[in-house]
């Protein structure tokens, strides 16, 4: 079985400052949810999962986190996608027979499991016929699955034709198809909370559209695909069934929830 990288989103942002001065911590990854911080907890899930290799912890020194778990710290402070393409470059290519494919995942989202992971990729598989030859994989959660689990998540979502979605923190990447697209990456991560700041960087045409809520997820896919990549598939929307990897501590009512369906749910992560 082919194993992929993981990169974990592990730096700091000005709007992290509100929750990390609450927790008394200095990054987000450091919050505790019961007796485990955030990236034990998330590095650990990763660890178990049979289709993960390397671990990369992005944004972060080995003296910040005193650890014996077998990750990979790379202390940079470039942007999101720009993060990815130097552990690329100074890691992945130097390895024998790597693979340019690689999970991406963020530090504040400590309710994901091995499991979930699995089953997403598997989705990914699935979309592009077996095998992840895709540019981009990007995982959404409808508003019925989120609220069931999550009422007080207070999540922005995108009203499609279909249904309403919100964005999920794990997506699948080709590092390689990508580099040519930076700009618009470096554009669609810098708006990763913004569904309509997205939907104008890739597609402005079909803005009204959305706005009318015309807009069916499966054209937008692939108006993304024929107009940016220039391709008839590449870009796929993977749609999960599992909430938890929609679930990220961005404010503190957020990190209230977390930690409520956790004291709920405890069986479900020892």
């Amino acid at each position: 079985m082919e194993k992929y990288n993981a990169i974990i989103y592990a730096g700091r942002s000005e709007r992290d400052a509100v929750l990390c001065d609450q927790e008394d911590v200095t990054k987000k990854g450091f919050i505790k949810l019961g007796d485990k911080i955030f990236l034990e907890r998330i590095a650990k899930e990763f660890l178990k999962c049979e289709e993960v290799g390397d671990i990369y912890i992005s944004g972060m020194s080995k003296k910040e986190w005193d650890t014996d778990l077998p990750v990979i710290f790379h202390e940079d402070t470039s942007g999101l996608f720009d993060k990815v393409v130097n552990i690329y470059n100074k890691f992945i290519l130097k390895k024998k027979n790597h693979t340019k494919i690689a999970i991406l995942f963020t530090s504040d989202g400590p309710l994901i499991t091995a499991k979930m992971i699995s089953n997403q990729i598997r989705k990914c598989k699935e979309a592009s016929g077996g095998v992840l030859d895709g540019f981009f994989y990007y995982s959404f959660v409808k508003k019925e699955i989120m609220e069931a689990k999550f009422p007080e998540s207070n999540r922005t979502y995108a009203t499609f034709k279909e249904f309403q979605v919100c964005g999920g923190d794990l997506t699948v990447v080709n590092i390689e198809k990508m580099l040519p697209h930076k700009k618009v990456i470096d554009d669609l991560f810098e708006h990763r909370k913004n569904v309509f700041a997205q939907l104008l960087v890739l597609n402005p045409f079909v803005v009204i559209q959305f706005l009318l809520k015309r807009l069916s997820i499966t054209k937008f896919v692939k108006s993304v695909n024929r107009r940016v990549f220039k391709v008839q598939r590449g870009v796929y929307a993977i749609l999960s069934d599992d909430a938890e990897i929609a679930m990220d501590a961005d404010k503190p009512h957020q990190l209230a929830e977390i930690r409520r369906y956790y004291n709920e749910n405890k069986q479900l992560f020892e």
